[in-house]
């Protein structure tokens, strides 16, 4: 399919959606100096670079064929081209344009898929919120079918270009010998990335669009050939080969795949149509707060007693993502004696190997009588749902690829996201449950969170807050869940990362990272929700300095940080320049909570200094000298800084006293949309609001990253910041 633009983005403003994504490789976008691209130009640059030396190969065509699209006893011989078909696939081969491409291409193997139906989409873009059109989708001839691509039925997309230069991977010559072993498999050319990009990105919408466990796809690049088969682990890739002159492999792929079972070309069979009148269906539906009409579906979920099944729609955000733990979110509710139970919440993500499922989390918390968590009603893995590219990988030596299992759960909780808070002191009181969920989870049941965000954060019916999302919390007792993360990307949400983690990847996560990151939630929802006289374009500005920066080291890996670094020394968190259109605590509240962090990114004072400090200080404690003797000292702001992160006990007492003080407003609650998109007739806001939106739902969802700009900081300052002790923490330029 050759590229159009068929859309456009304003700048946009600081997005109103954040996710759960690993650090590195995840989709997003960079900064433009002038109209950024259209979505799909954006999606397969971001797919072809996040999947970079994920996919896995090349396999015998023939091996992969055996190994991945197996013939039961009951699967007929597959025929052969006749010699009218052969000379139409040659033709295919010898065309110079894809336009020309096909047509023939249909009429030489369309009656090898049996019970399915080829249509050429390459002139219609799918309508939901992938706007992409791959030249071929295969759909089940059951299906009503019309020349618009349609994802949520497609069962295999079909990409052709006309030269061999588009081939997205480069094979090791036996014969010449050129090319070595440990080269990248991906080939890196324009064409290469492009076309890379192209049919990930199919993947990917076929992967959001429907339930399942893996998918193929056919790329076709004059007269050669290659099998992709995807899964949440990358993919593996068939060597390429002539389908003209072995055009009985090219026959074969379309026959073994249109006899496969559903299950076997990739379906989650746990996932079905839900099996109800359209009356029993519209109860579940209002539970549900859904429309008259939509489609449900029956999901099975692991229980100790057996499966139980719940009910709800499609999941509503796009993961935009093909590696990873892809978190999809519903809400469900089971049906039982006639009647819908309440709204629960369904969660289901890809599980790496060696880590603790979520479940078994909750399962632990609870145990422990940890407060402020949603309760569990069920879960597990789900059977059969696990990857198989780690299989191919480990064979080859290539990339280390996690082996993952599909991670299914419901909580019995729907709340508001955090960013619906009615006013900073409902914001302020849900910020402090949450901790007070963290910080006894590490004290009590020895758990560590490690993925504090936004998304994390949620209000129940009451006001209260709740922390959710444990998938990636560890266990302070076992050190395998980070050896897990040290063989592959570290996890966590990118915009409330520690500035510590993101200048390090590899150190180790620990209590104060996520307190940080407790901070970052905090700076980031008021300057994104609430009103205020900075300009719009500075605050665009800020949001993006502080939350989305990155860059890729010399060994590919992401890193950040140096602005959260820097104000946070400065004391100047969040920055000096935001102000608020109405007074609320709140912005003195963030910064007395982001004041300890001044000792671990200020530059420290000299050991003797600080050895000066501990004797001073253990005078203080007997009595033998005046409390103000040592708040005079030059380490006294650092070491009570240092102190203060140890635990969470400071943070909270700190919150629990803003919080009984008056002068908290009523209704000073997150607006809708805190920044106009832009300036024109109704008309082109309208437009222009759906592009952004847009934007968001590639760079969020339910999981999914905000824009991050891959420009290398400036060089670092040669002189630290100095910590002015002679107060609580106050911060000079040294």
């Amino acid at each position: 399919m050759t590229s159009t633009h068929e859309s456009s983005s304003d700048d946009a403003a600081p997005a109103v959606k954040v996710g759960s994504t690993p650090i590195a490789r995840r989709a997003r976008t960079a900064h433009y100096h002038c109209d950024p691209p259209p979505l799909q130009d954006k999606m397969k640059t971001t797919l072809a670079d996040e999947t970079k030396r994920r996919y896995v190969g090349p396999v015998d065509p023939s091996q992969f064929l055996d190994d991945y699209m197996p013939c039961s006893n009951s699967t007929p011989t597959a025929p052969c081209l006749s010699e009218k078909e052969l000379e139409i696939l040659k033709g295919v081969a010898a065309a110079t344009s894809e336009n020309n491409m096909y047509q023939p291409f249909k009429a030489a193997l369309e009656r090898y898929a049996c019970g399915m139906v080829f249509v050429e989409t390459s002139n219609k873009s799918a309508t939901d919120t992938f706007p992409l059109k791959p030249d071929f989708c295969l759909y089940e001839e059951a299906v009503g079918t019309s020349k618009r691509t349609n994802f949520s039925t497609a069962e295999l997309c079909i990409e052709v270009k006309p030269h061999i230069s588009y081939d997205p991977f480069k094979d090791l010559d036996v014969k010449t010998g050129k090319g070595k072993s440990h080269d990248p498999f991906e080939k890196d050319t324009v064409d290469a990335n492009d076309t890379r990009g192209q049919i990930t990105t199919y993947a990917v919408a076929q992967f959001d669009s429907q339930f399942r466990f893996f998918a193929f796809s056919l790329v076709i690049f004059g007269n050669h050939a290659r099998f992709v088969r995807w899964d949440r682990g990358g993919a593996v890739v068939s060597a390429r080969f002539n389908y003209v002159e072995s055009s009985n492999i090219l026959v074969d792929f379309f026959w073994r795949f249109s006899h496969l079972s559903r299950e076997g070309r990739g379906h989650d069979p746990s996932v079905s149509p839900a099996n109800l009148s359209e009356e029993d269906a519209q109860k579940i539906r209002e539970v549900l707060d859904l429309e008259a009409g939509t489609a449900l579906f029956a999901f099975e979920v692991p229980h100790k007693d057996g499966n139980r099944l719940f009910y709800g729609p499609r999941f509503p955000f796009p993961v935009r993502s093909l590696i990873g733990r892809s978190t999809r979110t519903v809400p469900v509710c089971d049906f039982v004696d006639g009647k819908p139970g309440k709204k629960a919440f369904l969660k289901e993500y890809w599980r790496p190997e060696g880590m603790r499922g979520e479940v078994e989390v909750y399962e632990h918390l609870v145990k422990h009588d940890i407060p402020h968590i949603a309760p569990l009603i069920c879960g597990g893995d789900v059977p059969r749902g696990e990857t198989r590219t780690h299989e191919r990988a480990r064979k080859t030596g290539s990339c280390p690829i996690i082996h993952r299992y599909l991670h299914r759960l419901v909580l019995a909780f729907v709340g508001r996201r955090l960013t619906q808070f009615k006013c900073t002191k409902e914001l302020a009181l849900v910020v402090l449950h949450a901790m007070e969920a963290h910080w006894e989870a590490y004290k009590k049941a020895k758990v560590l969170h490690r993925d504090v965000s936004v998304n994390n954060i949620l209000i129940n019916e009451n006001g209260e807050g709740v922390l959710i999302d444990w998938e990636l919390a560890m266990f302070l007792d076992d050190n395998s869940d980070s050896d897990v993360l040290k063989r592959h990307d570290r996890t966590g949400t990118w915009q409330f990362i520690s500035a510590a983690l993101l200048r390090k990847p590899r150190q180790k996560h620990a209590l104060e990272d996520d307190i940080e990151s407790f901070v970052h939630v905090l700076g980031w929802t008021i300057l994104c929700y609430l009103p205020g006289p900075m300009d719009r374009n500075l605050r665009k500005g800020w949001v993006s300095l502080l939350y989305d920066h990155g860059w890729k080291d010399s060994s590919g890996r992401e890193q950040g940080g140096h602005s959260k670094a820097d104000k946070l020394a400065l004391g100047e968190y969040p920055p000096k320049e935001f102000e608020l259109a109405e007074h609320s605590p709140i912005l003195e509240l963030i910064r007395t909570l982001a004041s300890p962090f001044r000792a671990r990114y200020g530059e420290a004072p000299t050991e003797k200094a600080k050895q000066f400090y501990l004797r001073t200080k253990a005078s203080v404690e007997k009595g033998e000298i005046d409390e103000d003797s040592i708040e005079a000292l030059v380490a006294h702001g650092y070491m009570l800084g240092i102190e203060r992160l140890r635990s969470s006990e400071w943070f909270l007492s700190t919150i629990q006293d803003a919080l009984e003080r008056p002068g908290w407003p009523d209704k000073d609650g997150a607006g809708e949309k805190l920044i106009a998109i832009t300036e024109g007739t109704s008309r082109q806001k309208q437009r222009a609001t759906q592009r952004v939106e847009i934007d968001f739902q590639l760079l969020s969802a339910s999981s999914g990253s905000l824009k991050r700009s891959n420009t290398p900081p400036p060089a670092p300052r040669q002189k630290r910041h100095h910590l002015n002790d002679k107060t609580d923490g106050g911060v000079t330029r040294g």
